[in-house]
């Protein structure tokens, strides 16, 4: 064959994919119009970004500058952070030590004292090596000692004294996951309350018991029976005094048991008031009052360290607090950022210096603001663009495969579970999602039909759909994203 020939049989091939791209381009286009033109979108405010992760060029955008609510997606920001400032196996420390000396007969003269380092994967059970009281006590035991004359001190002073961020809601923080952050944190510092619902809607729901059962919390219950398969709609409200929780809402209608989750009120205080009772109940402590919390150790008097607990280390961490979309676990990782960076486990120096960081990564921050680390503040704003560019530029750092396998994946994981399933969407996109009333964000990565790396941010506020209606318009349009060959 000529070669003049084959060069306009190429050209002509090449044009043909550049004019099918072009068509499949305007399709998503289209069908992103479509979008924002839902019934129940009127008033909502949405962003959108859809970039080369590769190579940083944006393919498609719609009011991609301006500042949304992201939710959880805001703890894409804080972990990429995380991962770039503390490293991928930093880990945070709890110590054990004791005052005194002890004598011959085991007896120890001076107090035991458990030093907070900010971990918040102390004594969470989804870990096979778990630090729990048992723990606590073993060390205690196999250091000889069989009496301590002393008391149980818990020293709480690791992070800043305000465990609640100011700006979150009154209705978010006597749930689980508006739990408080402490420089000593354990179990996530949640509660269970296990609840039977009644055989019809609208029946009363009995309180069974609560898990731990020592919380010295009075519940005033409100809840009633809901719909069949209507899921948890309960709320738990903290009252004026701090030891009445208010239940409001629904739950299903079931047979069997159902079990909602509360924040721990002071952790370190219970924690303190729970090691003292098991320790008198093992004979190592003569009164199980013999407890404190404090902000201070006391440096004149000679202190033994007994043990040092290492948490999980921060690729840990960033799993499940974007897996799992945990709370505490970002907001944990943000105080320590301000910890490490500026010597201050505080809000403001965490996100100072989490700004700093992406800002150095070439992300303009102007319109980029947090008052946590996790989303649940509803202050917290971003634009699709920078969320995205964020995403990219973890896309070149080498720690990019820990962070995309922290992302739920559609179809299969997660918050993405339900999105896409038994479609072709599912197993391709890797998301962290936001929820909150009447915002919705969703932003990770995809692979193109070629195979190269994109990004994006979709995020809408101020909408008058349903969950499921939101999530059927959200899951039409990211079908469509995906079948465009970028």
């Amino acid at each position: 064959m000529p070669k003049h020939i084959l060069i306009i049989i190429l050209l002509n091939l090449f044009c043909i994919g550049q004019y099918c791209h072009a068509q499949q381009t305007k399709q998503f286009q289209s069908a992103f119009h479509h979008f924002t033109k839902t019934s129940g979108f009127q008033n909502s405010s949405i962003g959108f970004c859809l970039m080369n992760a590769e190579n940083g060029k944006v393919l498609f955008s719609y009011n991609d500058s301006l500042s949304l609510v992201p939710a959880s997606c805001l703890k894409i920001v804080t972990t990429g952070a995380a991962l770039g400032i503390l490293g991928e196996d930093h880990f945070f420390e709890t110590k054990i030590m004791h005052t005194g000396q002890l004598g011959k007969d085991g007896i120890m003269h001076g107090n035991v004292i458990i030093i907070g380092g900010g971990d918040p994967t102390l004594g969470d059970d989804k870990f096979e090596t778990k630090i729990d009281f048992q723990t606590f006590i073993n060390v205690i035991k196999d250091a000889g000692i069989k009496s301590i004359d002393g008391k149980v001190l818990v020293v709480n002073s690791y992070f800043e004294p305000f465990p609640i961020n100011k700006t979150w809601a009154w209705d978010d923080i006597g749930n689980y996951f508006g739990a408080g952050v402490y420089g000593f944190n354990y179990a996530e510092n949640i509660y269970q309350i296990k609840l039977q619902p009644g055989a019809i809607q609208g029946s009363n729901v009995d309180l069974i018991s609560t898990l731990p059962d020592n919380l010295n919390l009075h519940f005033d219950n409100r809840l009633k029976t809901g719909p069949l398969y209507s899921g948890d709609q309960s709320n738990i409200f903290v009252a004026l005094n701090d030891s009445i929780r208010i239940i409001e809402g629904t739950i299903p209608v079931s047979k069997s048991p159902f079990t909602i989750k509360g924040s721990l009120p002071n952790p370190p205080a219970w924690f303190a008031k729970t090691l003292a009772e098991l320790l008198y109940k093992d004979n190592l402590i003569k009164d199980k009052n013999q407890w404190e919390v404090i902000s201070k150790l006391d440096t004149s008097i000679p202190i033994f360290n007994l043990k040092i607990f290492k948490s999980q280390p921060v690729s840990e961490i960033v799993h499940y607090a974007n897996l799992n979309s945990i709370n505490l676990y970002a907001e944990c990782l943000l105080k320590e950022i301000g910890k490490i960076k500026y010597h201050s486990g505080t809000w403001t120096d965490g996100i100072k210096a989490i700004k700093k960081y992406w800002t150095e990564k070439g992300i303009d921050t102007l319109g980029l603001f947090m008052d946590d680390g996790s989303g649940l503040s509803r202050y917290d704003g971003i634009t699709a663009q920078q969320l995205t560019k964020i995403l990219a530029s973890i896309k070149n750092e080498k720690y990019f495969d820990i962070f995309l396998n922290s992302l739920p994946v559609s179809g299969k994981s997660s918050s993405m579970k339900s999105m896409g399933k038994g479609t072709e969407m599912d197993g391709k996109i890797y998301s962290k999602t936001g929820h909150m009333d009447r915002a919705r964000a969703y932003s990770g990565y995809f692979k193109s039909k070629s195979g190269k790396w994109m990004c994006f941010t979709l995020m809408v506020n101020n909408y008058s759909l349903s969950s499921p209606e939101i999530h059927d318009k959200i899951e039409k349009l990211l079908e469509a994203m995906l079948s465009v060959d970028y």
